[in-house]
Parts: C-alpha cells; structure tokens; sequence
C-alpha cells in the first residue's frame, strides 16, 4: 500500500473519530429538545390524540428548505463581513476560498452536524405542540392581554398609536416584508453559527439560548397563556372588537398591495378550525420578537455592524407584529424578557462547559484538521 494511501486512510479515521467525538462534546445542545419532547408528553396525555412528526419529515423539510434558506443567508452575512470588517484584498475570492474549505478542512461540517441532528428533535418537539396549544389550553387570554395593552398604553391600543406612524399603503406593504424576512434570519442566524469552525462560548449560548427560549416561551407559557392573537379577537366571538378596524385598514391596502400576512393568517384560522391542515395559532409570548432580540444579543458579540442592525430589526419587528394584526404589544414585551433571561441563564453555562478538558481538546483537535 502506498504512502499516500496510508495518509489518506489515517485522515479519514481521524475525522471519523473527531465527528463522534463532536457529539458527545455538545452534548449540552441535545438536553433541551429532551426536555421538550418529555414535557410534550405530559401535556399531549391529556389529549385523545395528536398528530406525531416523523423524523424524517422533519429532516427533509430542513435538508430542502431551512438549511438551502439559511447557507444563502450565512454567504451574505459572510460576504458583509469579509468587506466591511476583516477587508481582504478581494472580498468575493475570500468567500469562495472559505466555501472551499468547508470540504477540504471539512471542521465545520464536524462541528455542525450535530446541531443539525438536535435541531432535528427540537422542530419535532416544536411541531408537534404548537398545533395542538389551543386544544391543551383552550384560547381565553385574549381579552386580558387586550386589557393590558390598553393599561400600558394609556387607555389606546397600540395599533392606533401606531396607525399615524404606518397607516399608509407602501409602510404596511414593507412591514410586511420585513416581518415575513425573519423567517430568513432565523434560518441564517442557525446555519451561520452551526458551521463554525470551533465550538465557541458565544456559539454554544446562542443555541441553548434559542431552544430555551423557544421551549419555554414558545411551548410552556404558550399553553398556560394560550391566545390568538388580535386578527382572530372577532373570529373567538370577543365583542366589542376593538381590532375590527385594523383588519379592515390591511384588507383594503392588499387591494392595492400584497400583505402575505392576510393569506397565512387566514391559512392558520383555517388550519384551526379544521379546514386545513393545523399549522398552529399561538401569540404568547412573540417567538418573532423572542428570536430578533436573541439575534440582536447575539450577532453584537460578531461586530457592532450586524449587532446594531439586528436591534433595529429587533424594534421593527416589534411595531410591525402589532401592525399587521399578529400580536398584543405585551406578547412582545413578554418574549423580550423572557429572552434576556435565557440569554443572561445561557452565559455561565456555556461558560462552564467550555472550560471542560473535554471541551478544551475537542476545539484542539478541530484546530488540528484545519491546518
């Protein structure tokens, strides 16, 4: 057998006992989407039935749609990176040599594929409750959160506080885009930070944070608090309907311009009612402001550049959820606390992990395969 054949078949093994190696190093990443699935048992016990998502359902809409979403987004956000901050000499080459050492320093594919196979469980756990929220906890917080808002807000609901602000057509029509793009931020800000080439503190904390605040949020308060939200306040027979008027403003602006919103929410009720397949309603606490406040507390540790500008998506996804019908401005409040608090919980811990020996020589060995 040659030498080089001899090198080759070392450099395999090494990487395929660096790949195991990697999941029992993130172990920490697998705990949560435990927890969820065993506290989805307890709450789907006292349901007759519920739907379950298969595994590999659930793998292929991330391996055709998250994850295809998500690396564009990662390029971008690369490729912003390499001209405003570290300016190599040619931005675009530099991106590519990166692409091209993903497959021949392949640290981040090792390092990432194991969030990829949590995340896998965690969207199982996530989908599998969130249709069924309404039917754990029937709808009954809307009017009290309506109330809140209202003492919060000195006697006014927020969307008329608002309405002098973005109650014109192209405002409405590109709050809309932007409350559709987090969707793509989401799936970047995932992707970006699975395929690093280490295990970092700040990597570590971001995800425990985002399945903390997803299944806490997301999953525990959502059943306890369960609420529609101001689009469906007439659909659940609440009179005086004091969102009347708004839905009325969005129907009339999409016969003029699109507001997607419209359709899907629509597409929601229906899914609830049974008319469609239930994708599920749910408005406390915003999981679209719990998320933008986790991409502002995190992406400001990457640069002050992508930390101020997700802060400013932060605040405009907070305006535009209560604009376009979806939410009670104390759903975004809600989730921006409940946010700080997994972000401010996951610090020490991700902190503690990393100081592991087992940690420290899995990010050595990682190190090792990129020179």
């Amino acid at each position: 057998m040659s030498d080089l054949a001899i090198n080759i078949g070392k450099g395999s093994l090494l990487r395929a006992k660096l790949f195991a190696k990697s999941f029992g190093a993130q172990w920490l990443m697998f705990t949560v989407p435990a927890l969820y699935l065993i506290t989805n048992a307890i709450l789907f016990s006292k349901l007759a039935h519920h739907d379950v998502a298969p595994v590999f359902g659930v793998l292929l809409d991330l391996a055709t749609f998250s994850i295809p979403c998500g690396l564009l987004v990662a390029l971008v956000l690369r490729l912003v990176q390499f001209a405003l901050i570290i300016k190599p000499e040619s931005p675009a080459k530099a991106l590519v040599q990166d692409i091209k050492n993903i497959f021949q320093k392949p640290g981040a594919l090792i390092n990432g594929i194991p969030i990829l196979v949590a995340m896998i469980f965690y969207n199982k756990a996530m989908i599998e409750l969130k249709p069924e929220i309404p039917f754990i906890n029937a709808f009954k917080w809307d009017q009290t959160f309506m109330q809140w808002d209202r003492t919060l807000h000195g006697g006014v609901d927020p969307w008329v506080l608002l309405q002098p602000l973005m109650g014109y057509d192209i405002i409405t029509f590109l709050s809309n885009i932007a409350y559709d793009f987090w969707f793509v931020a989401l799936f970047g800000s995932w992707v970006w930070f699975a395929f690093q080439k280490q295990a970092s503190v700040l990597r570590t904390r971001f995800f425990f944070s985002y399945m903390l605040i997803w299944w806490i949020g997301g999953g525990l308060l959502a059943v306890y608090f369960s609420s529609a939200g101001p689009v469906y306040y007439g659909n659940l027979g609440l009179e005086p309907n004091p969102f009347a008027a708004l839905m009325t403003y969005l129907r009339d602006v999409n016969t003029r311009l699109p507001i997607w919103s419209l359709d899907t929410q629509d597409l929601l009720w229906n899914g609830y009612i049974g008319k469609a397949d239930a994708l599920g309603i749910s408005a406390f606490p915003s999981m679209h402001n719990g998320s933008a406040i986790l991409f502002a507390l995190a992406f400001r540790q990457v640069s002050k550049f992508w930390g101020r500008f997700f802060a400013v998506y932060a605040a405009l996804i907070l305006v535009t959820s209560v604009h376009l019908g979806w939410h009670y401005a104390v759903d975004g409040y809600a989730a921006i606390v409940v946010s700080v608090l997994c972000w401010w919980i996951s610090g020490p811990i991700a902190r503690f992990v990393h100081a592991q020996p087992f940690m420290q020589r899995y990010n050595q060995e990682l190190a090792a395969l990129a020179n």
